[in-house]
C-alpha cells in the first residue's frame, strides 16, 4: 500500500500562486547574486529593517561589556584623576546597564504581545542611543577633565576598538547607525586635537591616528555589510520557506477539502498517520468499523431513464451535478454522511461515525426534503420524474476496501435491505421499515406501506413497512425556531417547505458572492502573508532556542547538527579575510609616519603581504565569479570546500599578522641599538622604580631626530587591529579564535614588559611623566580589549549558529510541510485520478458551479464480480459479525488494486468498486496521440491491455484461492465505445463514467457466466486482431438495448501472435464443444438461438463445491448487481 501511494505523490504547485512567487524568487534570485543582497522592494526592506534591528538587540550587550571595560580601564588604571570623575563614570556606567535591562525586559514583553504598545517601541528603541550617549560622555569627560594633559596615543587602542563595535554592534536603523560612526570617528580627533596640541610630532600622530581608526571602521563597515547580507539571506530563506509553506497549507487545505469530501474525518486521520508505516500483519490494512443503530437512506430518481435519452451526457452530468449538489446541502443540514452516488441513485447514513439518537428521524426528514427537491428536474426537464426513497434501520460496517480510488462505503444483510426498501417502494413517497418506526418517536404520521408483498428480500427478513403521511413534529434547526415564532400552524409541513426552499434559493446568493470573495481572496492573502512573515521574524526568540539545543563551547548537542555546521559554508563566508589584507597594508602606511624608517623594518612589513594576499585572494576568488577569470574561480571554490583548508588558511593568515608585529617590535629595539641612538647603559640600568621614574634617558648624540622613534605604543595600538581582524574572520569557532586572540595578547604583552619597557621608559620620560608606566597601561588595555573582543567572537559564533539553525527549522519546516503535502496527496490521488484531482487543486478559484466532464471516444470498460461472494458473507459471531469477510475481500481487492502498479497496465483506471464488483476502464488518458486513420491495433491496445489485465485478475484470485482454500470465481463483461467522464458534486466530488459503453458492459457482467468474460460482437472483432479466441454465445436480451450477439473469450487458448486470426466458427470447430438447442435465461437475459457451450466437464472446474446455480448465476444476481445495473443503465 505504501508504495502504491508513494508513486501516486506528484508534488503540484498551485498555478495561480506559483507564477507570481516563481517571478518574485526569481527578482530575489537576481537581487542577491554577489556579495551585497539588495532587496526587491521597499516593503521588504523595511521589513528587513525591523527584523535586522531586532537580531541585533542580542549584540548590544557585547558592546555594553566593552564599554564596561573600557570603564574600568578609566577608573582604575590612570592614578591621577579627579574623584568626582569616577563617580561620574560609575553613574554614567548604571545608566547604560539600566538601558540595557529596559531593553531586555520589553524585548520579552514585545514577544509576548501580538502589538506593539508605543511605550515599548520607545523603550526599545531608545535604549541603544542611551548606551551610547553614555559611552561618549564618559569619553569626553575621561579626555577633557584631567589633572594632566592625556597623550593623543592613550586611548587609540580603544578608539580602535569602538569604532569597529559601533557600526556592527549597536542595533539601530542605518541612518542613525552613520551618525554614531560619524560621532565615533570624528568626536575623537576633536577632542585629541583639543587636549593634546602641543605633544611633539602631533600632526604625524594624528595622521597615524587616522589611518589606523579608519581602517577599523572600515573594517567595522566591511563586516556590517557582510553579515548584513548574510541576515538578508537567511530573511529571503524564510521568506521563500514561509511563502512554500504558505502555498502548501493552501494546497493542503484543498486537498484537506477533497479528501473529506469523500471520507469522514476519523478515517483520514488515520489513513494519514498509516501512509508510510510498515505493517507486520499478515493482512493488509483496512479501515472499517462497525455501527449499530445507523439508519440508511437509499434514493432514486424514477423516470431519469426516460429522459436520459433526449439528454447529451454533458447536460445530463451537469443536471445530476446540480441536484446532488442540493441532496449533499440538505445532507448537511439533516446532519447524513453522504456514501456514494451510484449513477441517478443517491444513498447516505445517518447516526455514523457519530452516534446520535435522533438518527432515523433526521433520515425522514431528508427523505422528504429530496422528494421536495426533485421539483427541480421536474421544473428543467417538464418530465413526470420523481424520487423513490427507501430507508431502513439497522447495523452497517463502514469503511474503504483496496489500496486505490477509495470509496467510503457500507456494508451489511440491513444496507441490502434499506436498497430493497427503495426498490419496494413508490414514487414521491419515503418507504421506511418497523425497524426505522421504532426510532421516530410519534413524529411522523405513517401508513402501511406492504412493501413486504412486493419484495421477497423484505418478506423473508420479516419486516413491516410504511410510508410517511405528514410531519408531526417539525424539524427543530435554529433557523426553524425562528420561524415557528411567527407561524401557528406547527402541525404541517410548512416549516419544512419554507426551510427547503430557502435552502435552495440561497444557491444563487452563494454562487453570486463567490467571485466578490475571489476577488478580495489575493489581497487578503498578500496581507495575511506580510503579517505572517512579520509574525515569523519578529516573535521568534532564535538565541533562546540555540542556548537550549548548544552546550557551553556553542557546539550542538546533537552529533549530526554539529557535523552538518561544521561542513556548512555560509556563501561569501571568505570576504572577511580580507582585513587581514586591509590591517597588513596599513601597517606599512601608519609604521612610515611614526616608526623608524629602516629598510628592515619595511622588509619585515612588507614580506607577509605576499602570502597574506595570495592566502586571501585564493579564498575569496569564488566570490568574484563575474569579475575575476573562471579559473581563479574555480580553483577558489575546490580549494574552500575543504573544511581543513579553510580553517588552516585563516589560523596561518592571523598568526602572520601576529608573529610580524611581534618581530617588528623586536627589529625596533634591535635597530635603537644598532643605530646606538640610546646609549647601552639605558638598556642595562638596574636602577628602582624609584629611579627609573626620575631618571633622565641618555639619548646619544646622533643625527637621528628623537621624536621620530621613540613611540612603542603604536606597536600595541597596531595589535588591537590584528586582534579585531582575527575576531572577523567567519572560518574559526569562537574557542580557536579565543585561542589565537590570548596567544597574541600574551606575545606582546610579554614583549610590552620585559622587551619594550626601557623604550617604553624613553616614551613616557618624553611626554607627560604619567604615574602608572605605559607598558603596564598599554599591556592592561590589550587585556580588556582583548576580552571585550573575546566576547564578540562568542556572539558571531552565536550568531552564524542561530542562522544555520535558523535555516535547519527552515528546512525541517517545509519538509513538514510537504510531508503533509506528500500525505495528502498520496490520499487524494487514490480517491481520484491524477489528472482529475490535479484540476480540482489547481483550480481552486473555481465556482462550485464548475464541473470536471470530459469525452472520449475510445474506452474499454471492465466489469469483475465475485457473484458467490454474498454466500460466503456471514455476520455470525465466527466472523466478527462480517468484518472478517469484508477483510479478505479487502485482500483480494488490494491485490487486484497491486496489479495496476505494474508498468504495463499504468494506463488502466479503477473507477470504483460496489461490494464485490470491481470496475476499470482503458483509454482514459487526455496525451493519448490517436488519429482516425491509425491502425486497429494501435487505437485499441489499451482494449487490449485491459482484457490481460482481466486474465490476471482471474491468476491473482486463483492464488489466494490456493492460499485460503476458497473456490471464488470472476464473472466478467467487457465492452468499448464512446464514454464521458465526470464529477458529480463540486463540494462532494465523485468521479464516474456514463454512457451506453458503460451501460452494455455492466450488462456483459451480470449476463455473463462465472470464470469467463463476455463481451458483444463488436468488441470481439476488435479483440481479435490481437489473437484472441473466442466461442460464440448467441444473442442475449440486454434490458433497454434488444439482443445482443455475445462471445465467451477463451482463455484456455494461447494468444495468437499475428492479427489476422480464424474465424470464430473455424475456431470453435476445433474444440471438443456439443450444440445444444435451448432456451435458458441467463443472468435475466433470453437466449433465442443455439449457443456454442462449453462441455459441463470444462465447466466452472474450481466450483464443484458450490451450487451451479449460484456459481454461474444461473438467474440469481446478488444485491449489489442489481444495483450496479439499475443505477449504472440510466445514463
Amino acid at each position: 500500500m505504501t508504495e502504491t501511494k508513494q508513486q501516486n505523490c506528484n508534488i503540484i504547485e498551485n498555478g495561480h500562486s506559483i507564477t507570481s512567487i516563481e517571478k518574485n524568487r526569481k527578482d530575489e534570485n537576481e537581487s542577491s547574486e554577489g556579495p551585497t543582497v539588495t532587496l526587491p522592494n521597499s516593503v521588504l526592506n523595511k521589513l528587513f529593517t525591523t527584523f535586522y534591528v531586532n537580531q541585533r538587540r542580542e549584540a548590544l550587550k557585547w558592546f555594553l561589556s566593552a564599554y564596561l571595560c573600557f570603564s574600568v580601564y578609566t577608573i582604575g588604571i590612570p592614578a591621577d584623576q579627579i574623584i568626582q570623575n569616577r563617580a561620574c563614570y560609575i553613574i554614567l556606567d548604571v545608566i547604560a546597564i539600566c538601558s540595557w535591562l529596559t531593553m531586555f525586559v520589553a524585548s520579552r514583553y514585545e514577544r509576548a504581545k501580538s502589538k506593539k504598545p508605543l511605550h515599548i517601541a520607545l523603550l526599545i528603541d531608545s535604549a541603544p542611543i542611551i548606551v551610547f550617549i553614555c559611552f561618549v560622555i564618559h569619553f569626553i569627560i575621561y579626555c577633557v577633565n584631567q589633572q594632566k594633559t592625556i597623550s593623543p596615543r592613550e586611548l587609540l587602542g580603544w578608539s580602535i576598538l569602538f569604532n569597529f563595535l559601533v557600526p556592527v554592534s549597536i542595533p539601530v536603523v542605518p541612518y542613525m547607525g552613520c551618525c554614531m560612526c560619524f560621532i565615533t570617528f570624528f568626536g575623537y580627533y576633536i577632542v585629541i586635537y583639543l587636549t593634546s596640541r602641543d605633544d611633539p610630532m602631533f600632526n604625524e600622530m594624528l595622521m597615524a591616528n587616522m589611518v589606523l581608526v579608519s581602517s577599523a571602521l572600515i573594517i567595522g563597515l566591511i563586516y556590517y555589510d557582510m553579515n548584513a547580507a548574510k541576515q538578508k539571506r537567511a530573511f529571503l530563506e524564510a521568506k521563500k520557506s514561509l511563502e512554500v509553506k504558505m502555498i502548501i497549507e493552501e494546497e493542503s487545505a484543498e486537498q484537506e477539502r477533497l479528501l473529506l469530501s469523500v471520507l469522514p474525518k476519523h478515517v483520514a486521520e488515520k489513513m494519514r498517520q498509516d501512509l508510510g508505516s510498515t505493517s507486520s500483519e499478515p493482512f493488509k490494512k483496512i479501515y472499517m468499523s462497525r455501527h449499530e443503530n445507523v439508519s440508511i437512506l437509499y434514493a432514486d430518481i424514477v423516470g431519469f431513464t426516460a429522459i436520459s435519452s433526449t439528454y447529451s451526457a454533458q447536460d445530463l452530468v451537469k443536471m445530476l451535478n446540480e441536484l446532488f449538489a442540493r441532496f449533499d446541502r440538505l445532507a448537511e443540514k439533516y446532519q447524513q454522511l453522504r456514501i456514494k452516488i451510484l449513477g441517478d441513485c443517491y444513498y447516505c447514513i445517518s447516526g455514523a461515525p457519530d452516534e446520535r439518537p435522533d438518527h432515523a428521524v433526521l433520515c425522514v426528514h431528508m427523505g422528504l426534503s429530496m422528494v421536495k427537491a426533485i421539483k427541480y428536474v421536474q421544473q428543467k426537464t417538464n418530465s413526470p420524474v420523481d424520487m423513490r426513497v427507501g430507508i431502513h434501520t439497522g447495523a452497517v460496517l463502514a469503511g474503504i476496501l483496496g489500496q486505490r480510488q477509495w470509496q467510503f462505503d457500507v456494508y451489511s444483510k440491513d444496507v441490502e435491505l434499506a436498497n430493497k426498501m427503495e426498490s419496494s417502494g413508490k414514487a414521491g413517497r419515503v418507504h421506511i421499515s418497523d425497524k426505522t418506526l421504532a426510532y421516530l418517536n410519534g413524529e411522523f404520521e405513517v401508513e402501511p406501506a406492504y412493501g413486504e408483498k412486493r419484495e421477497e428480500a423484505l418478506r423473508i427478513a420479516g419486516l413491516k413497512t410504511y410510508f410517511i403521511v405528514k410531519v408531526l413534529k417539525p424539524f427543530a434547526s435554529p433557523s426553524a425556531k425562528k420561524i415557528n415564532e411567527t407561524q401557528t400552524n406547527a402541525g404541517n409541513n410548512d416549516n419544512d417547505d419554507t426551510l427547503d426552499e430557502e435552502l435552495l434559493a440561497t444557491d444563487k446568493n452563494t454562487d453570486d458572492t463567490a467571485k466578490e470573495i475571489d476577488e478580495t481572496e489575493v489581497s487578503d492573502k498578500a496581507a495575511l502573508f506580510k503579517e505572517q512573515l512579520h509574525n515569523v521574524l519578529r516573535d521568534r526568540d532564535y538565541y533562546a532556542h540555540l542556548d537550549q539545543d548548544t552546550d557551553f563551547l556553542l557546539k550542538f548537542k546533537a552529533k549530526e547538527s554539529e557535523e552538518d555546521y561544521a561542513s556548512y559554508r555560509e556563501p561569501y563566508s571568505s570576504l572577511p579575510l580580507i582585513a587581514a589584507l586591509i590591517v597588513q597594508s596599513v601597517d606599512i602606511f601608519y609604521s612610515f609616519l611614526i616608526l623608524p624608517r629602516s629598510p628592515l623594518h619595511f622588509v619585515n612589513i612588507a614580506a607577509p603581504l605576499i602570502p597574506i594576499f595570495m592566502l586571501v585572494f585564493i579564498s575569496v576568488a569564488e566570490s568574484f565569479p563575474g569579475h575575476l577569470p573562471d579559473f581563479f574561480v574555480s580553483i577558489s571554490k575546490r580549494y574552500n570546500d575543504f573544511t581543513l583548508v579553510r580553517e588552516l588558511t585563516a589560523v596561518i593568515i592571523v598568526l602572520t599578522l601576529g608573529l610580524s608585529n611581534i618581530i617588528d617590535e623586536y627589529f625596533f629595539v634591535a635597530y635603537i641599538k644598532s643605530e646606538h641612538i640610546v646609549t647601552e647603559s639605558v638598556f642595562n640600568k638596574t636602577q628602582s622604580e624609584e629611579d627609573f621614574l626620575v631618571a633622565e634617558p641618555m639619548i646619544d648624540a646622533t643625527p637621528e631626530p628623537l621624536d621620530n622613534i621613540m613611540y612603542p605604543s603604536y606597536l600595541s595600538n597596531f595589535s588591537v587591529l590584528i586582534l579585531i581582524a582575527t575576531t572577523v574572520i567567519a572560518q574559526l569557532t569562537h574557542y580557536v579564535k579565543i585561542i589565537l586572540l590570548i596567544l597574541i595578547t600574551g606575545l606582546h604583552w610579554y614583549f610590552n614588559i620585559y622587551v619594550l619597557n626601557d623604550l617604553y621608559s624613553l616614551e613616557d620620560d618624553l611626554a607627560y611623566n604619567p604615574i602608572v608606566p605605559t607598558c603596564h597601561v598599554m599591556s592592561v588595555s590589550l587585556v580588556l580589549i582583548t576580552v571585550s573582543l573575546g566576547f564578540w567572537a562568542r556572539h558571531m559564533d552565536r550568531e552564524d549558529r542561530v542562522i544555520f539553525k535558523w535555516k535547519l527549522l527552515v528546512s525541517e519546516q517545509k519538509e513538514r510541510a510537504d510531508d503533509m503535502r506528500r500525505r495528502n496527496e498520496a490520499l487524494v490521488y487514490n480517491v481520484l485520478p491524477v489528472h482529475v484531482a490535479e484540476h480540482f487543486m489547481k483550480n481552486t478559484k473555481r465556482s462550485h458551479d464548475d464541473l470536471y466532464s470530459q469525452s472520449y471516444s475510445e474506452v474499454g470498460v471492465l466489469f469483475a464480480s465475485m457473484p458467490n461472494f454474498s454466500d460466503f458473507y456471514s455476520e455470525e459471531t465466527v466472523n466478527n459479525q462480517g468484518l472478517e469477510c469484508l477483510r479478505f475481500l479487502n485482500e483480494v481487492i488490494s491485490d487486484f488494486d497491486a496489479l495496476l502498479e505494474l508498468p504495463q497496465f499504468q494506463d488502466i483506471i479503477k473507477i470504483k468498486t460496489i461490494g464485490s464488483t470491481y470496475m476499470a476502464a482503458s483509454g482514459i488518458n487526455l496525451n493519448r496521440d490517436i488519429k482516425p486513420g491509425d491502425p486497429i491495433t494501435k487505437r485499441w491496445a489499451h482494449l487490449d491491455l485491459l482484457v490481460e489485465f482481466a486474465l490476471e485478475l482471474k491468476k491473482t484470485l486463483q492464488d489466494i484461492n490456493e492460499q485460503s482454500f476458497n473456490h471464488f470465481v470472476l464473472k466478467m463483461g467487457v465492452n468499448h465505445g464512446p464514454i464521458t467522464a465526470g464529477v458529480i458534486g463540486a463540494r462532494k466530488p465523485h468521479y464516474d463514467i456514463w454512457g451506453n459503453t458503460v451501460n452494455v458492459a455492466s450488462r456483459m457482467e451480470s449476463t455473463g457466466k462465472a470464470g469467463a468474460i463476455q463481451v458483444t460482437e463488436e468488441t470481439c472483432n476488435i479483440l481479435q486482431e490481437f489473437g484472441y479466441s473466442f466461442l460464440q454465445r448467441g444473442l442475449v436480451t440486454v434490458k433497454g438495448k434488444g439482443e445482443l450477439m455475445t462471445y465467451y473469450l477463451r482463455d484456455d487458448m494461447p494468444k495468437q501472435t499475428v492479427a489476422n486470426v480464424s474465424s470464430i466458427n473455424e475456431a470453435t470447430a476445433e474444440t471438443e464443444i456439443h450444440l445444444k438447442m435451448e432456451s435458458e435465461t441467463d443472468g435475466g437475459g433470453d437466449i433465442k438461438t443455439p449457443l456454442l457451450q462449453l462441455s459441463s466437464e470444462n465447466k466452472c472446474p474450481s466450483m464443484k463445491d458450490i451450487s451451479p446455480a449460484k456459481a454461474c448465476g444461473n438467474g440469481e444476481m446478488s444485491t449489489e448487481e442489481d444495483a450496479l445495473i439499475n443505477n449504472t443503465e440510466n445514463l
